[in-house]
């Protein structure tokens, strides 16, 4: 069996780098005057513009572009503690068995999944705000009619139906949602297989009714017959804490047990404090115990140290 190694720091350098790119995504992108018409009132954006089609359609732009760059923001932050998870997940454990960990929220597809349902439910809500107007102003059936319709262009025409002026004059309209976009399964993913001439890997998670992620289980299998499998169980659901001056972190302990091909089992118990500092504890099958430290959520794990108690 090849041996295995890994820099760590450059796992948490891409962690912390990844940070950064999820930060700019939790602004939407938006900035100056962009953001300024964006966020401006519809009455203010119609006289801006001189034309309620346009001030439409800007609003349009602007809250599609916003929201899409928004919803990177959680799935760039949990992929940059997956990186920072590997590097943990290496340090503590047997090289050529840990070789396949981190490959969990990822690779399933679970956080892709509530990204698609988030802006699926979204749509849905928006559209039943737009639907629910429509009947109000007595649109309803000229849109059940014309169903690719836009409000903005039939109400500057000429001959633009009577409830327009409703609508042109509604300071507080709800904005169309456009078409649907692609509807994600009813239930989420929750395993994972792969395998090729290295072997095997099989991933099983654990979801509460919020789609967290509470129980997590890796069977590695080597081409010769050999595996592992590694069970990582989390106290809660996930505890974000979000520093004055800093990223947002998960404080949640959790524990860790590995199971060998000769059936010994590691343990390793992580307790994370408010401060982000934690204390990760492994057990081997032989009971002798090992403490790392770590000062802050963005700090490397220290070598593990004998405890002496």
């Amino acid at each position: 069996m090849p041996d295995f190694s890994i820099d760590y720091g450059a796992l948490h350098n891409v962690q912390a780098q990844m940070h950064e790119l999820a930060d700019a995504a939790d602004s939407g992108g938006a900035s100056g005057v962009f953001k300024e018409v964006g966020e401006a009132t519809s009455s203010e954006r119609k006289a801006l513009f001189g034309s309620s089609d346009l001030s439409y359609a800007f609003n349009l732009f602007y809250t599609r572009s916003s929201s899409r760059t928004k919803q990177a923001k959680d799935g760039l932050s949990e992929l940059a503690d997956t990186f920072s998870g590997v590097a943990d997940a290496f340090f503590n454990a047997d090289a050529q068995l840990s070789s396949a960990a981190g490959l969990m929220s990822g690779s399933i597809g679970l956080d892709e999944w509530k990204n698609d349902k988030a802006a699926y439910d979204a749509w849905q809500n928006d559209k039943n705000a737009w639907d629910a107007y429509l009947h109000d102003i007595g649109a309803s059936d000229y849109f059940a009619e014309h169903p690719d319709a836009d409000i903005g262009t039939v109400c500057n025409a000429d001959d633009a139906p009577g409830w327009c002026d409703t609508w042109i004059n509604d300071d507080d309209a709800p904005t169309d949602p456009g078409p649907a976009p692609e509807k994600p399964a009813d239930t989420p993913p929750t395993s994972y297989t792969y395998e090729d001439e290295q072997g095997k890997v099989d991933v099983t998670v654990e979801l509460d009714d919020d789609y967290n992620v509470m129980k997590e289980t890796s069977t590695i299998t080597t081409p010769d017959g050999q595996s592992y499998t590694s069970v990582t169980t989390y106290d809660s659901a996930p505890q974000l804490i979000t520093p004055e001056n800093g990223d947002s972190f998960d404080a949640r302990d959790y524990t860790m047990e590995t199971t060998y091909a000769d059936g010994s089992k590691t343990t390793t118990e992580v307790v994370i404090n408010d401060d982000g500092s934690g204390t990760m504890t492994t057990t081997d099958a032989d009971g002798n115990t090992t403490v790392s430290t770590r000062p802050g959520p963005d700090d490397d794990w220290s070598e593990p140290e004998e405890d002496e108690e």
